[in-house]
Order: C-alpha cells, then sequence, then structure tokens
C-alpha cells in the first residue's frame, strides 16, 4: 500500500522462509508422533499451521517495498486530503469572522522593501503551468488586489512562488486561509480528469523546523502526520512521503519569521529547491532582512498587505453593530472620521485590532473606555501611542472573555485562574518555540524524571493489582500479593522508561488484516509460544506443547498486531483536539478489549483443558485483563495526560482538568484551534501573557518563584468592574 524508496529489501523474505521451515517441521514431527492417531485433528492442525503462510508473504511484500501506492490508489489518498484540508480551514475560517457577511477587506500592492527578485522574471518563468482553466497572471495582477484575487495570482504565476508580506496583525494568515479555501473549491469545479493537476494546498508552520539539520521533505511529512489522521499509524510516513514526492500538494509555509534570524535565509535557500508551488508569509522587515542576506526565495513575485483606510474601518465598524449604533459606538466612528491620521486610526487599521475592538468593547461604557484611554496618550509620540492602544485591546480579552453575561451561568474559571493559566501556558510556549499546542505534549511540560516515575508507578500498579487479584483466585492471597508486587515493579519500569518517547496519537479505522502481522509480533508471537510450549510439553507432552505453543503465538500476534490493523490511515475527517482526545481514547479502549480476548480465550482454553475449567477460568481471565490494560497503557495517551495535567496543577497550581480548561478558552474565543492544535487567537496575545509570567513560569512551583500575572491599565480595571454589576 505504501510507496516503497526503489529498493527491494530482502529480510521479510527471509523471514517467511525460516517460519516455512519451522511449520514443516513442526508438522513432520506431529506426523511421527503419537498424538497423530486421528487424522481429522491432525488435518485440523495442520490448516491452523498452513493458512498463517499466505499472511506472511503479503506482510513480506508490503514490508519490502514491493507494495507501492501509484495511479487510483494514490489518487484516493489525495482525494481524502483535500476533504480533510476543506473540513480543517473551513472551521478555522469561521471561528476567525473570514466567511461572514461583512468580512474585512484585505488588500495588497507591491512590497515597500525589496524582498525578492524582478516580478517580470516570476511572471514570464515557464517552470508551472497555469492551473487547468486558469490564465497566465500578469504584471498588473501583482500591482494590486483585494483576498478574491488572491487565487488567480497563486494559480496563474508562472514560478509557482509567492510571498505574502504585512506588518503583525496585517492578515496574513488570514488571506492564506480565504486562498487555501478558494484554491479547493476550484479544484472541486474541474473536471475529474484535470484534478491529478491541481495541488492540495496545505498550511504549515515554519517554527519547529530546523532547516540546516532537517530536510524540506522530512519536515513536511512530519507536519502531515501530526495535522491529519490520513497519515497516521504503521505506513503513515511513507504514504505521506509519497503525496509530497508525486508533487500533489502545494505549500503555503507560515512562521518563517518566528525561527531563528541565521536560520532564515538557510530555509528560503532549502524551499528555492523544491518542486511543488509554495507561498511564504512573513511579516515584511523580516523578509526583507532574510533576502539582504541572500536568502532569497527564487523566482518568486511578492505582494504586500496594506493598512486598512479608516473609511473602511468605520464602514465595518458600523456593519457589526446595530442600527442605528449605540452612542458610544457613535462617538468612536465620529472620532475616526474626524480624526483620520489620529493614533487611534493607526491602531485601528489592521483585521487584529478590528476584530479585537469588535469583541471586547461590547457596551457604550467599554468604547468610552477606550476613549478615555486614547485620551491620556495626547503628549506620547503617534507609533508609540499605537503600541499602547493596541496592548490596551488585547488586555481586554481576558476580562471580556471570562465576565459573566447576562441569563449565563458563571464561566467554571474566574479570570485570576484564567489568567494565570494562560500566563504559564503562553510562557512555556514561546519556551518552546511553538504557536501550536497540542494535547498529548502538555505531558512534556513535566520534568522527564517526575512524568517517569509517575507513569511507571501509575501503571505498575493498574497491571499489577489486575493481575495479582487474579492470581490470589488461585493460589490465596499471599501469592496473589507477591505476583502483583513483581508485576508492580517489572511494569513500572517499563512504563517509566516507555513514558519518555513521543508516541503517534491514533484513531480506529476500518480492520487491515494484514497490518496485524509485523516484524515485532512476529517476533514475540514466537518467543511466547516457543516458551509456553516448552514449560506444557515438560508437564503434560508434545502434541499438548504444540498446541498451546500455537495458540499462545496466535494470540500474541492478535494482541500486538490489533493496534496496528486498527490504526486509521484512510480517514479525511479533520480533527478537533477534544476530537483527537475522544478517538485516542477509543483507540485505546477498543484494542485493550480485543487484546484482552485474544491472551483470556486462548489462555483460559488451553489451562481448562489439561488442569480443568475453573483454573482456566481463572487464568483466561488474569491473561485477558493483564493484557488488556497492559495494551490500553501502551496505546493510549490520555492517561499520561490525566497524570501530567495532575502534577502541573500540583506544581504550578493550573487547573487540574487542563484539557477541560483549553476547551472553555476555546469557546470563549482566546483560544482557536487548528486541527488537532490550539492556538492563541493572536498570536501576540501569547507574547503579551507569556511577557507578564516569570521567565521560568513554566517550569518552576509557584511557591518558589512568584508568578508575576498581567498588570491591567486602569481604564480596563474599570471596564471589567463595569461588567462585573451584571
Amino acid at each position: 500500500m505504501v510507496v516503497g524508496k526503489g529498493k527491494l529489501r530482502r529480510w521479510p523474505f527471509w523471514v517467511v522462509a525460516v517460519t516455512a521451515l519451522v511449520m514443516a517441521w513442526v508438522l513432520y514431527v506431529v506426523w511421527r508422533s503419537h498424538g497423530r492417531d486421528d487424522l481429522a485433528t491432525y488435518g485440523a492442525f495442520a490448516v491452523a499451521v498452513v493458512i498463517v503462510f499466505p499472511g506472511l508473504l503479503a506482510w513480506a511484500r508490503r514490508r519490502s517495498g514491493g507494495g507501492a501506492a501509484a495511479g487510483e490508489e494514490l489518487d484516493r489518498v489525495v482525494e481524502d486530503l483535500a476533504r480533510a484540508v476543506r473540513a480543517q480551514w473551513e472551521k478555522a475560517a469561521g471561528e476567525r469572522g473570514l466567511t461572514g457577511a461583512d468580512p474585512i477587506r484585505v488588500t495588497w500592492s507591491a512590497p515597500s522593501l525589496a524582498m525578492a527578485g524582478p516580478s517580470a522574471a516570476a511572471v514570464s518563468s515557464q517552470r508551472f503551468a497555469p492551473l487547468p482553466g486558469l490564465p497566465p497572471a500578469g504584471m498588473a495582477q501583482l500591482t494590486s488586489g483585494d483576498a478574491g484575487d488572491m487565487h488567480a495570482v497563486y494559480g496563474g504565476l508562472g514560478s509557482g512562488r509567492l510571498i505574502i508580506a504585512g506588518p503583525p496583525g496585517a492578515g496574513k494568515s488570514g488571506a492564506a486561509v480565504l486562498l487555501i479555501l478558494a484554491a479547493l473549491r476550484y479544484r472541486d469545479q474541474v473536471p475529474a480528469g484535470d484534478k491529478a493537476k491541481i495541488p492540495v494546498p496545505l498550511l504549515v508552520t515554519a517554527q519547529d523546523w530546523d532547516p540546516g539539520a532537517e530536510p524540506v521533505d522530512g519536515w513536511l511529512a512530519r507536519q502531515l502526520r501530526a495535522a491529519y489522521p490520513l497519515f497516521s499509524g504503521p505506513s503513515g510516513a511513507a504514504l505521506a512521503e509519497a503525496v509530497i514526492a508525486a508533487g500533489r500538494i502545494a505549500v503555503i509555509v507560515d512562521g518563517l519569521d518566528e525561527i531563528a534570524e541565521d536560520a532564515r535565509p538557510v530555509a528560503l535557500r532549502a524551499l528555492s529547491q523544491q518542486a511543488f508551488r509554495m507561498v511564504i508569509l512573513s511579516r515584511t522587515t523580516e523578509m526583507a532582512a532574510a533576502a539582504a542576506r541572500h536568502g532569497i526565495l527564487q523566482g518568486a513575485a511578492a505582494v504586500e498587505l496594506q493598512p486598512v483606510v479608516p473609511a473602511e474601518a468605520v464602514g465595518y465598524l458600523e456593519r457589526v453593530q446595530l442600527d442605528p449604533p449605540p452612542d458610544g459606538w457613535r462617538e468612536l466612528t465620529g472620532h475616526l472620521r474626524d480624526n483620520p491620521a489620529g493614533p487611534l486610526s493607526k491602531a485601528l487599521n489592521k483585521p487584529l485590532t478590528l476584530t479585537l475592538l469588535r469583541d471586547t468593547c461590547q457596551t457604550a461604557d467599554d468604547v468610552r473606555a477606550l476613549l478615555a484611554f486614547c485620551g491620556t496618550l495626547r503628549e506620547t509620540p503617534d507609533d508609540q501611542a499605537v503600541e499602547e492602544i493596541t496592548d490596551y485591546l488585547l488586555d481586554r480579552v481576558l476580562p471580556a472573555a471570562y465576565a459573566r453575561r447576562p441569563g449565563q451561568p458563571p464561566p467554571p474559571y474566574d479570570l485570576a485562574t484564567a489568567q494565570h493559566a494562560l500566563a504559564i501556558i503562553a510562557a512555556r510556549m514561546n519556551q518552546d518555540g511553538s504557536r501550536d499546542l497540542q494535547w498529548w505534549g502538555l505531558s512534556a511540560w513535566v520534568s522527564p524524571a517526575r512524568r517517569a516515575v509517575a507513569c511507571g508507578m501509575a501503571g505498575g500498579l493498574a497491571v499489577g493489582l489486575v493481575a495479582g487479584l487474579a492470581a490470589g483466585l488461585a493460589v490465596g492471597i499471599v501469592g496473589g500479593l507477591a505476583v502483583g508486587a513483581v508485576i508492580w515493579l517489572v511494569f513500572g519500569i517499563v512504563y517509566s522508561r516507555a513514558v519518555r518517547g513521543e508516541r503517534m496519537v491514533l484513531r480506529v479505522g476500518r480492520l487491515q488484516p494484514r497490518r496485524a502481522l509485523t516484524r515485532r509480533s512476529l517476533l514475540m508471537a514466537l518467543v511466547c509460544g516457543l516458551g509456553i510450549g516448552v514449560v506444557v510439553w515438560l508437564a503434560a507432552g508434545l502434541a499438548s506443547a504444540l498446541a498451546a505453543g500455537l495458540g499462545m503465538g496466535v494470540a500474541v500476534v492478535l494482541a500486538m498486531g490489533v493496534p496496528g490493523a486498527l490504526a486509521a490511515d484512510d480517514d479525511g475527517s479533520s480533527l478537533s483536539p477534544l476530537t483527537s482526545w475522544r478517538h485516542d481514547r477509543n483507540f485505546g479502549l477498543i484494542v485493550g478489549f480485543v487484546a484482552a480476548l485474544a491472551l483470556a480465550v486462548p489462555g483460559g482454553l488451553v489451562v481448562g483443558i489439561e488442569v480443568g475449567p475453573a483454573l482456566g477460568l481463572d487464568i483466561g481471565i488474569s491473561f485477558g485483563l493483564t493484557a488488556g490494560i497492559v495494551t490500553w497503557l501502551d496505546q493510549s495517551e490520555i492517561w499520561i495526560l490525566a497524570l501530567s495535567s495532575a502534577l502541573l496543577a500540583r506544581e504550578l497550581h493550573t487547573p487540574v482538568r487542563l484539557l477541560s480548561f483549553l476547551d472553555d478558552a476555546h469557546n470563549r474565543n482566546v483560544l482557536r484551534t487548528v486541527g488537532p492544535a490550539y492556538q492563541f487567537r493572536h498570536a501576540r496575545l501569547q507574547d503579551r501573557l507569556a511577557a507578564t509570567a516569570s521567565p521560568d513560569a513554566a517550569v518552576a512551583s509557584p511557591e518558589k518563584e512568584e508568578i508575576r500575572l498581567p498588570r491591567l491599565s486602569a481604564a480596563v480595571t474599570a471596564a471589567a468592574n463595569v461588567r462585573a454589576r451584571y
């Protein structure tokens, strides 16, 4: 199913050959033994052995790289990806207010600073043919335009390279989201025969990319696996590489200005060598600085997003209010009309600040408080006043989000709790150099030693308790306690080491039995089967030993192979963080249940036949529960998140149910979601909150080091007090 790298790996076929020889020897030994009196029984045994062989051959072919995804299969994967991307960004566009009836009009013009080569060269380039049905982009289209014109430039530019620059808050990410949706809508409209010529646009972030150490294709494959369940599972990495190698994606790179300054030119040179359409989003000054250091994106044309003019800002603010507007809003719009060059007009010339004003100043008192604050800045230079007004609006986000609304229950978290937790979260995200927060990554915020000890003790206790109780039914309380203690110790050590590595969050998909046969599962089946077989041979003879060993081997293959056989790699749905959490929970429970049955039934039957049904039932339950819990602990991340959240709550006084807190912040429009990741609503809000926490707030205990919470201005505090009266 997956694309190989052109090299046939021979070791899987050697495994099949050795296994075939072992099977033949087993059949011969049983044929010559005294247990072969009943030909029907021997025939059933032989069929059970031989039936495994075709599956082994299929596994060997897949592992050797002989099964390549191509043609119709690759088309199916790309179509699933297109649906996932569309669902993801339609939801994001709705959350960001980009698809409403009255969006903010974003325009562009030629860049104010040098950051790319001549536009004429990008237009005349023949590196990429225009997308089917689109005319070639001309020079006039690069001179000026708005968001609705972006797709024609993207799809018709001969070089296939476009830079979208602008100051912070100018709407670059919003323009990229609208471009993605326009590209996908256009792709849906073309004839079926042309779809393969139109790549699926992906928005990726460069914040965690080291261009000097990680190749572009490896970084993109990692981004695909993290964002889309389509590329999860054992074959996900190879499948992502196949889509990239086939040129079936276009890449929109955000966050390039967030990586180290020295790495930006390296990244641009590496991206210049790639053979897919590309759009770079960057702040103007950072892109110009990288270009000055020989970091030019070869063949790119550049456009720069322009400020929102005062008349457009006034029109937008009037469209999102009552008609006629309340008194406070009339005062505000009148001020903007009378002072088009004033600090407030300059501060409100970006989508960021306009949406902040819309969402945080919802009453006449809120607006008057803003105007009063602007009145205190008369002696302040304009540039500084603009920054202070922006910070004022950012400081209002949390008081507005966590204020009690008339007719609604009080927020589950008060303002002080939310502010404290979000400041810590923002500080840790900045420390990690990331704008994305995945729920399974929260466990990394606990020190590895403490996380390992806590998870080891909890995992070992869960397994040891079940195994000890089951053993106690057979050998008594003392023996059960001894067995439980030993298993607690053993599994505690195993889990304390296992949780140190990063694992992929999975979900349940359609059953693919061939995936149950992996090198690891076959090796463990061989070891466990031989071990049980030797024990039974010494106790009950060869025939029973062969039956027990074969039964144990099949059970182990099922227990270890079911997670891979059920792991989804063909689902086109887009995940939210909570949906991802639920998928992980369900995946762990289902594979745990299957593993429990896989070991309980054969283990109980073998023991029951030899020593009696009572002990067989006890051993079956013991095997089943132990295997189910072990598999669940191995495959699920939610228990690690729960323990880590408890440790963080004790250490930093954050909410114990941290994921519930994040989801509540998302519902209050403080956070937004991009696939399975949370982001702060605005990057500047993250930086603003992070700056209010102590440098080590995310890793140090509040009992040892004071957490400095944001100090709201007097105007904001007064506005919060006004809201508290409702």
